[in-house]
Order: C-alpha cells, then structure tokens, then sequence
C-alpha cells in the first residue's frame, strides 16, 4: 500500500519509541513523508530504517523503555538539543494464553513494556518537555483490547486497558500547558506479532496457522486485516494541528472490529 498524503508538508522533530516494530516503522515513513525530522528510537538503534527516510535530519538511537533513568536522560537531552514536539510511544509486546498456565516473566515483561514504558515516557515528556515545546502532542499506541476483554489475552488486555487510562489521565494533567495526548486503538494488524499470535493459537489447538489468520481477518466488519499505513495516517493526524481541537480520544483504527 503506498502512503496516502498527509494533512500538510512540516518541518518539526518527532520522536518515535520503538521504531524498529511493524507500527513504528509504519509511523516513522509516514512523518518522515510528511516532512518531519524523526528520531526513530528502539531497543537496537534502527539506523537501517533512518538511512531510507526521506528527507534530511533524522535520527537513531538505542533506549531501553523500561531503564526509567536512560529514559529520563534520553528526554532531558533531547529538550536541551533539538525538541520533538511530538512523541508517539509505540514500543509494545504480547504473550497469550489460560491464566493457569501464565508465566510470571512473560506477565512482567508485558507490562514493562506496555505500561511502565509508556509512563517513563510520559514522565520524561512532563519533566523535559512540556517546559519548552508549546502545544507538545503525545500519542500511545493502544489496542482494540484495551477496550474488550478477550480469552487467553489476559495480559496483554490489561496492560492496553491500563494504557487508554493513562492517556486520558495525561490529557487533562498536560491540558493547562497547552498539550495533547491522545491514542490510537489498532484492531488485528497484519504484522509479525500477529502472525506470532496465529502460530501461538493453532498450537493450542485452534486451526492452523492460514485459518487461525483468516478468522481474526473476519473479526473486523471490513473483513480484512489492518495494513500498518491505516495506523500511520491516524498518528500523524493527531501529532499535526489539523487535530488541534483533539484530546483524551482513542482512535480504533480496527475496521469496525469493535462494532462487530
């Protein structure tokens, strides 16, 4: 799928935690198409990604989301150098399965990341950013399960759930200094970690792997899977002024799955 035009050409920075996954890779050609500076930042620097960007200015480096000081240093630098004055936070991971069988490191793993990440992030925005960028815009990448519970996905429900309360918890605290933050809820994306969960469901005994992806495609009222690009366009509509008017919203980019 070729990138749609964006809302307008611009010239501002945009930092994008965790780059190097299907959605942030996505997010990152997407401003970078639109004329954005982007710092692409994941647990690996993704220089490959920023050497293929469009545009000059661009940026790599490594950061653990869940080190909450490297956090807090890579913010509190960037607000010395070069402001982003958007951020889009989305770094995440999943596990899957019966409660019973839950393993406790995998429990602890998604909720790092998901959650703890996103709010040394949002932390390191409050602290860093929030004193120098006027009308800063923030963006977490939620889920279509942060809004409905669904068997086996325990974990990973509760840490987007928890992330959609965080967004809207940031909206009103950041509001008074003038900033945004908003979220976008992405159904069934046609990425590697779908395609993981659809190998993790057929070994349980639910199909194989070709049906078990056919069946979460009819999830969707649309009858298909979501293309990266769609969760793209939604981000960079709400870290542009074309959104000014919209905070504390979740956006589902999920073809109608929640209607469904």
């Amino acid at each position: 799928m070729t990138t749609p035009a964006g809302p307008g050409p611009r010239h501002d920075r945009v930092l994008i935690v965790g780059a190097a996954g299907a959605l942030g890779t996505a997010i990152a050609r997407a401003h970078a198409a639109d004329g954005a500076r982007v710092t692409l930042v994941d647990l690996r620097a993704p220089t490959d990604l920023t050497a293929e960007l469009p545009g000059t200015g661009h940026r790599a480096d490594a950061l653990d989301v869940t080190d909450r000081g490297a956090v807090l240093d890579h913010l509190a630098a960037a607000a010395a150098d070069d402001p982003p004055s958007a951020v889009v936070y989305a770094a995440g991971t999943n596990t899957s399965g019966p409660i019973a069988a839950l393993d406790p490191a995998a429990y602890d793993r998604v909720m790092d990341v998901n959650v703890r990440g996103a709010f040394h992030v949002a932390q390191g925005v409050a602290r860093a950013l929030l004193p120098v960028v006027d009308e800063l815009r923030l963006v977490l990448l939620a889920s279509t399960a942060g809004q409905r519970g669904e068997a086996g996905g325990t974990v990973y429900c509760a840490s987007k759930f928890a992330l959609i309360g965080l967004m809207q918890s940031l909206a009103a605290e950041f509001a008074p200094a003038g900033a945004r933050v908003n979220a976008v809820a992405p159904g069934n994306v046609d990425s590697p970690m779908l395609r993981q969960l659809a190998v993790e469901l057929a070994a349980r005994g639910d199909g194989d792997v070709d049906g078990v992806l056919h069946a979460l495609a009819q999830e969707a009222v649309l009858g298909r899977l979501i293309d990266p690009v769609e969760v793209a366009r939604a981000c960079t509509w709400l870290t542009s002024d074309a959104s000014a008017g919209v905070t504390g919203t979740t956006i589902n980019v999920d073809g109608g799955m929640l209607t469904a």
